[in-house]
Parts: structure tokens; C-alpha cells; sequence
């Protein structure tokens, strides 16, 4: 169950993640491409403009200039002055031949209305809008048809700019981006399912529970109707002694019928409905109250109850006094079942400490192991594995430690000076 789930829940993550990073990575790479195409779309401007500018200004150029202009640009600059070329053979050398190209320009700029013969009318200017060009050879180039007026006629200005490197540029970037969308993918599957394994780590060890203490309940169920089928047949077949299997099978419904009702409580007070009716109250009356009910008992077992009370006016408690007198008798019951034979006495106690109240039930029996102290809260978990009282089913101090977790109580145990172990209550002020 919790591989495929996991299985599950990683493929969902990796999907909502990866598409998220896929798509900022795109964003981030239309934005660098539409930042890139503007760059250079501006210098290409630039160059127009001062090419176009010296047209309108200057009646002769510098072939050095031309040349330093074509190589470090990677431009192709032809100029003709009514209708007459300027000898300037050009320096740049494309993959595609320089007149094929200028013919693509000159042909995309008459597509715009700008023949050979144009001139401008209402300026003294006409220029074409940037020409995207391709080459006979995977080679790509940017381009523009310009048309001056002069005082001796017209000057015609077709440049193009080789990009072929800046495309290839962006196609690399495009593998780059696309190559760190996979990586990203792949972590992102990684880290999800090393967080899933480790979020459901909780719900493994619930659920883990969950079938130990069904386990539990139904071998701890199963006992006492064991015992009373084997009376029940016992009793068929002896019908003249009846009354002696009769007594077995009651004392069994007894302890199945207890059985029940603390699995019943202990499910009732892991659900968060829990009534609580938490009011002010003196624990010293609580106290002394069970004092009065567990003495008889501990006498019985030739065992001693003392109670031990501080001498201080001691405030009330806010809490609930039914659930508090159950996790009190559960501590107590413990104790009397597991610490009064070896040492002969239990002690009550109550202590205030910096407006902390705290109650302690203190035994001197064998105690408890450091092991053992985290796992004694635990449904059906028995100390002494060895006793065999029917009256015990390890279910008492789980349903303490609820009770006083639907409280903000803490129940806490701790190795008592000498031997034994001692349960303490603590009530915040």
C-alpha cells in the first residue's frame, strides 16, 4: 500500500514541480531572446543611422572606414549614388555571395514599395523596415534598404549584418536552458521522493500501530472466550458440576466485558471530539479522597498508602476533575499491581514548585528500564511480560497519557531514589 502511494505522490510532485520550473525557464528564456533581438536590432540601427547620416553629410567615404566597419560588425555595406555603385569591393566575407544577398534585400524592400529608382517624396529620406534574409547556406542576416536625398540627386544605402552567429548563440542557449529543465526535473524527483519517504515515515509508523494494537486487542479478545467455550464444553459434559464452569465463564464475561470498555475509552479519547469540562478544583481533596478508597486495598495486599501534602495553602488546578481522578486511579492501580509486594509501601504526593503543581505516585518495587520508559505509554505494552493477571491488559497508563494529553497535562515517570519508578503529573499555574 504505502509504495504504490509513495510511487503516487512523488509522480504528482515531480509533475507539479517540473511544470512550474519548465515554465519559468521558459518565461526566462523569451525574455533573454526578446532582450537579445532588441539589442540587436538597436545596433543595427545605430549603424544605419550613421551610415545614413554621413550619406546626407559627407559627398565622398573612406573605404578604410568601410572596411573597419564591415570586419568588426560583420556587415555588408553597398552604396550607390544615382544609380552609380561606389567602388568598395567590401572586406567581409559571407558563406552566401554578397550580390545574391543585396538582390534579396533590394527585392524584400521593393515587396515594401522601395524599387531601384525610388526617392523619397514627402522627406529626405525612405527607408525600408529591418529585412530578416536568408542565406543559400544555413546563414541568416538582418537588413535594410535606405534612400537619401541630395542636392545632386539620390544615394542608396543597403547594409546587412550577418547573425548567423547570434542564432547559433541562441540555440545553444535553447540546449542549455532545456538541459537544466531535465536536471532540474530529475533533483526535483529526487528530493520529492526523499521527502515523501521521510513525510511518510509517520503514517508507516500509525499505521504500524494500528495493526499491533488491532493484534493485541483481538489476542487479548481471543483469551477469555477461549477460556469460555472450553467451560461451556467442560460444563455439557458434566452436567452434575455445572456450577463450577458456570463461575468461570462469569468471571470471564467479566474480564472481557472490562477488556471492552477500555478499548472503547481509549478510542473515545484519541478522537478530538472529547467532551472536557475543565473547572477549577483542590487536588489536596482529590488526594485525600483516594487515599480514603485505595487504603483498604493496599492493607489487603499488606501494603501501606501514605499521603504526603505540603504545608502551603495550595491553589486550585483548572482542569477536568473526572479525567484527572481516572489518570490518578490508573497510577495508582499500577502501582499496587507492580510496586507494593517488593517494598510494602506507595506514596501520594503533592508539591508545589514556582506555581507548578505537581503529583506524584512513588513505588519501590524493581522499576523500570530507560529502554522500557518510552514504550510503557504504548497500548497493550506490559512491563513484566511474566505476570499473567487477567485484571491487567497494559491499557491503563495509554489511556493516562491521553487523558492528560486532551488536558495540556503532562504525565512524565522518572527512577525513584533507592529503586522503583515514580509517575508524575505536572499541572501548569
Amino acid at each position: 500500500m504505502f509504495p504504490e502511494l509513495q510511487r503516487k505522490l512523488v509522480r504528482r510532485y515531480t509533475l507539479s514541480t517540473g511544470l512550474i520550473l519548465t515554465f519559468i525557464l521558459a518565461v526566462t528564456f523569451l525574455f533573454y531572446l526578446s532582450s537579445q533581438q532588441s539589442r540587436r536590432e538597436a545596433s543595427f540601427t545605430d549603424h544605419i543611422f550613421t551610415l545614413s547620416s554621413k550619406l546626407q553629410t559627407d559627398s565622398t567615404f573612406n573605404d578604410f572606414f568601410l572596411s573597419q566597419l564591415e570586419g568588426k560588425h560583420r556587415l555588408i555595406i553597398y552604396i550607390e549614388e544615382n544609380g552609380t555603385p561606389f567602388f568598395f569591393p567590401g572586406t567581409f566575407k559571407p558563406r552566401t555571395d554578397r550580390s545574391k544577398l543585396l538582390d534579396k534585400a533590394s527585392d524584400l524592400a521593393a515587396k515594401e514599395g522601395i524599387f531601384p529608382n525610388s526617392r523619397p517624396i514627402s522627406s529626405d529620406l525612405l527607408q525600408s523596415s529591418l529585412l530578416e534574409i536568408a542565406g543559400g547556406h544555413h546563414d541568416s542576416y538582418l537588413g535594410s534598404v535606405t534612400i537619401v536625398n541630395t542636392s545632386s540627386g539620390y544615394k542608396k544605402l543597403i547594409l546587412l549584418q550577418d547573425i548567423t552567429v547570434n542564432r547559433t548563440r541562441l540555440i545553444r542557449n535553447a540546449f542549455l536552458y532545456l538541459l537544466i529543465d531535465i536536471l532540474g526535473i530529475i533533483l526535483l524527483f529526487l528530493t520529492g521522493r526523499s521527502f515523501v519517504g521521510r513525510s511518510l515515515l509517520p503514517l508507516k509508523e500509525m499505521y504500524k500501530k494500528q495493526q499491533d494494537f488491532a493484534a493485541a486487542a483481538s489476542h487479548e479478545l481471543r483469551s477469555p472466550l477461549a477460556v469460555i467455550r472450553t467451560a461451556a464444553d467442560a460444563a455439557s459434559a458434566n452436567l452434575h458440576q455445572p456450577e463450577k464452569y458456570l463461575s468461570v465463564i462469569r468471571d470471564e464475561c467479566k474480564r472481557g466485558d472490562s477488556l471492552v470498555k477500555n478499548l472503547l475509552l481509549l478510542s473515545s479519547a484519541q478522537q478530538e471530539g472529547w467532551g472536557i469540562n475543565k473547572q477549577h478544583f483542590e487536588l489536596d481533596e482529590m488526594l485525600l479522597h483516594l487515599t480514603e478508597l485505595y487504603e483498604p486495598l493496599c492493607s489487603a495486599k499488606n501494603g501501606n498508602l501514605l499521603l504526603t501534602l505540603p504545608e502551603e495553602t495550595l491553589p486550585p488546578v483548572y482542569a477536568d476533575p473526572e479525567l484527572c481522578l481516572q489518570i490518578f486511579t490508573v497510577l495508582l492501580d499500577n502501582a499496587i499491581a507492580y510496586g507494593l509486594k517488593d517494598a510494602g509501601k506507595i506514596v501520594l504526593g503533592l508539591s508545589l514548585t514556582q506555581d507548578k503543581l505537581t503529583v506524584s505516585v512513588t513505588d519501590f518495587g524493581p522499576g523500570i528500564s530507560d529502554e522500557e520508559k518510552s514504550l510503557i505509554f504504548d497500548p497493550f505494552y506490559r512491563h513484566d511480560t511474566s505476570r499473567h493477571e487477567k485484571t491487567h491488559f497494559g491499557l491503563g497508563l495509554s489511556i493516562a497519557a491521553r487523558l492528560a494529553k486532551l488536558q495540556n497535562v503532562v504525565i512524565s515517570v522518572r527512577d525513584t531514589e533507592g529503586g522503583g519508578c515514580t509517575f508524575e503529573v505536572n499541572f501548569n499555574g
